[in-house]
């Protein structure tokens, strides 16, 4: 027997107004609360108002998102086609929330053809999708090979390996020392595996390193150290210099502890001013400042770290007071290692970081030119040379301009899992909808994004669930600005899962700790349901 389900008004209400056509809207939906439905009615009440199909973009992150939205919205404009006008009118009233004139309900048998028909079609595709179509619309513009060719996988795995080989015939060959150093480096600190995984990260990573490297000047990255105000050509030897020898720490200061400590029958002192004698005789600097350490120092279980070793425990009763100025030395020479081990931490980190650049330069670089002879984009490119295109001001505003004239709405799906420059994309290409310029008469242009941060999988392709909800007050700002509807709506609830399954999800996440890796909303994560009266099983 199937169970008839009572659809609450509040979800009702938020469905009709993140469909409405004349809104602007931003949706924060959770997992089964009807994303697509409200899209898939979004795409329908815009053609119903007269949209030209042309002028809808829906843009989502995968290949099977478009898949599914192009789906329910055909499928139930072709299901329009074979209903009787009684029939298509009741599924028009219940969309609109009114009974529809007759010219609509002409319009409304019409959509599927239209829709299949009309020149360019409707566009719900990939972001990745619509970069590379406009790309090979204005090759030229961008700078590129008409002809491009997308790389897949195996193709940028080829290119990769043939770009490592020519940096390691590089260093065979003695022609860059500061990259067969770089090499060294790496392979010190992480071996071959750590080399391969470096490589991995900066080709997956190249955008934002290019960048960097860029902004630094060079991939040796004197102004890196620079910034932390540490000499490019300093070493452990040299910050351990500036340490000892030391004018109260003497190999004379040693002998004298060693000489109390046996009259006193001090053990300890005894030791530590055998240690600090010796300390003179060490040639080694590093090893030296290590042994300095640990006679000085020791661990704070506390905070972590190091602190001073106890003044009075070492120059027990019998030595101590032959020494008065030893607590007050032993604070200062402590500091003065612990802020030592620190630089020489840091140092380290900075070598090891411009050994990565100066790979990464010349990997990038190399793997740039070989794709570039072959007229090779990966997916990448087609967001950096989207966004590069529209941001240049020589042609940008005229390519602009042949984009503005052919989009009115733009709709972003699974927008948590939307990269900055794949918002950069968007805010570029809605930069004119809310403005005079741009803004065409008796003509409604709206931007809509459907998301949810907690549902966000694609960090590692650079998704940033945080510029959903930045992007949204910027849209807010900009909509409202020139006078139009902007609107914020939450879909809660759950068509898909049952009350005791998502009591169980919110009871995981309701301490604070737990909700911190999740989402960044200071609210109590509540997943309601629709099937109240069903069972669950956890």
């Amino acid at each position: 027997m199937t169970t008839t389900r009572v659809i609450p008004e509040d979800t009702l209400i938020g469905q009709a107004l993140a469909s409405d056509p004349k809104n602007s809207v931003w949706v924060s939906a959770n997992a089964g609360s009807g994303k697509t439905h409200v899209l898939a009615q979004r795409v329908i009440r815009l053609l119903l108002d007269g949209t030209e199909p042309s002028k809808i973009l829906c843009l989502t992150y995968t290949k099977a998102a478009a898949a599914n939205m192009s789906n329910r919205v055909f499928g139930q404009l072709g299901g329009w086609t074979a209903l009787s006008d009684a029939e298509l009118a009741r599924e028009i009233a219940r969309i609109e929330g009114s009974a529809p004139e007759t010219l609509r309900l002409r319009r409304a048998r019409q959509l599927f053809a239209r829709a299949l028909e009309t020149p360019g079609g409707l566009k719900i595709q990939t972001i990745h999708a619509f970069c590379e179509a406009i790309l090979h619309q204005f090759p030229l513009e961008a700078n590129i090979a008409g002809h491009f060719e997308m790389l897949d996988g195996q193709m940028e795995a080829a290119l990769v390996a043939e770009a490592r080989r020519d940096m390691l015939s590089g260093i065979a060959a003695g022609g860059d020392t500061a990259l067969a150093a770089a090499f060294e480096t790496v392979l010190s600190i992480g071996g071959e595996s750590g080399l391969d995984a470096l490589l991995g990260e900066i080709v997956a990573k190249r955008d934002g390193l290019r960048g960097f490297i860029d902004a630094l000047g060079s991939g040796d990255a004197p102004a890196l150290f620079e910034e932390f105000g540490i000499a490019e050509d300093a070493t452990p030897e040299t910050i351990a210099a500036d340490i000892w020898p030391d004018t109260y720490f003497t190999h004379g200061l040693g002998v004298a502890i060693q000489a109390r400590a046996t009259a006193a029958g001090k053990s300890i002192a005894l030791d530590f001013g055998v240690e600090l004698a010796a300390l003179t005789e060490e040639a080694d600097a590093e090893q030296r400042f290590a042994k300095l350490c640990k006679l000085v120092l020791t661990k704070d279980s506390e905070n972590g770290g190091l602190k001073p070793r106890s003044a009075s425990r070492i120059m027990a009763k019998g030595v101590g007071e032959h020494f008065p100025g030893f607590a007050d030395e032993l604070q200062r020479l402590a500091h003065a290692l612990i802020e030592g081990a620190d630089r020489m931490a840091l140092l380290r980190m900075l070598q090891a970081t411009r050994a990565a650049l100066v790979i990464a330069d010349l990997l990038i670089g190399r793997y740039e030119r070989l794709k570039a002879a072959r007229g090779f984009l990966d997916f990448n490119d087609l967001i950096t040379r989207t966004v590069r295109l529209l941001a240049r001001a020589d042609v940008g505003p005229w390519v602009q301009y042949k984009l503005d004239r052919g989009i009115d709405h733009i709709l972003v799906d699974e927008a948590q899992d939307t990269s900055p420059d794949q918002w950069d994309v968007v805010k570029r290409l809605a930069a004119e909808f809310f403005a005079g310029l741009g803004a065409r008469d008796n003509v409604s242009r709206t931007v809509f994004a459907v998301g949810d941060e907690k549902q966000s999988i694609y960090s590692f392709q650079g998704a940033d669930p945080e510029s959903f909800a930045t992007n949204g007050f910027a849209f807010q700002a900009q909509v409202r600005d020139a006078s139009g509807r902007f609107e914020r709506i939450r879909l809660q609830r759950s068509f898909r899962s049952t009350e005791d399954v998502l009591t169980a999800v919110d009871r995981v996440f309701a301490a604070a700790e737990s909700r911190k890796g999740l989402t960044r909303d200071e609210e109590l994560i509540e997943h309601p349901t629709i099937r109240t009266s069903e069972p669950g099983y956890v």
